[in-house]
């Protein structure tokens, strides 16, 4: 990727996070921090002492931060093109790869934000109580794993929430196929946690071996996406409006 492109998708994402930050709702912003903690510190809760808790707990923390950054993602693109202020947007330099780049930049390492802010308290309270990923069998090395899955998975719904948005005209059918989408890849990853479990598949040594195979697939996933991402942006598409 050029520098000038990665310079131009910087410069983007850096106005997106601007334009959020004078949103005028610090109490909303407050309470989906508190949403977001107490979600985790629940799934903890309840799922900690499971047999599969140690899997599914990561994945319910994992949950709400893909809805909102499908969501967000949605919203950047097919939102403001039903808005109209796409339009004025792609009216300065940038170029309209950049312009998309930056928009999913924003929204990833927002969404890594709380996504760390989801997983915190509850490894925090799982530490205490030795349970979950801190129990016996699952050594802390699983967190990093676990951490180094969620990232990239994150990264795969922003990229098909913004190729969602360039593909459906209609901005309100973009959020419904997002949402569903980061909904139907937490309850794959579900459904694979439970299996797993239930092969006996438990252990610390085949655990590591699964969440590894798994970050690298989901990576490679997230390359492929990204460069149809690439080869499918252009104008008329940005600004079809069904």
């Amino acid at each position: 990727m050029m520098p000038s492109m990665i310079f131009d998708s910087w410069t983007m994402a850096v106005k997106e996070w601007r334009e959020w930050r004078f949103v005028r709702s610090r109490f909303g912003w407050g309470f989906l921090v508190i949403l977001i903690m107490a979600w985790s510190l629940i799934a903890a809760l309840l799922l900690g002492y499971l047999e599969a808790g140690p899997l599914i707990t990561p994945i319910v923390w994992a949950a709400l931060p893909f809805v909102l950054s499908a969501v967000m993602i949605t919203d950047s693109i097919a939102g403001e093109r039903e808005r109209q202020t796409l339009e004025t947007l792609l009216a300065s330099r940038l170029p309209d790869r950049a312009f998309v780049l930056g928009k999913i930049i924003a929204v990833t390492l927002f969404g890594w934000g709380l996504l760390l802010l989801g997983m915190i308290p509850g490894l925090l309270q799982q530490a205490w109580a030795q349970v979950g990923v801190f129990a016996d069998g699952h050594p802390l090395a699983v967190v990093g794993w676990l951490v180094s899955v969620s990232a990239p998975s994150l990264v795969l719904v922003v990229l098909a929430g913004a190729l969602i948005s360039l593909y459906t005209p209609s901005a309100r059918f973009a959020f419904l196929l997002s949402i569903a989408f980061a909904g139907a890849v937490a309850l794959g990853a579900t459904g694979l946690a439970v299996w797993w479990v239930a092969q006996g598949g438990g252990n610390p040594e085949s655990l590591t071996t699964l969440l590894a195979v798994l970050a690298l697939s989901v990576t490679l996933v997230d390359g492929c996406l990204l460069g149809w991402l690439l080869l499918s942006v252009h104008r008329d598409r940005l600004l079809a409006i069904g």
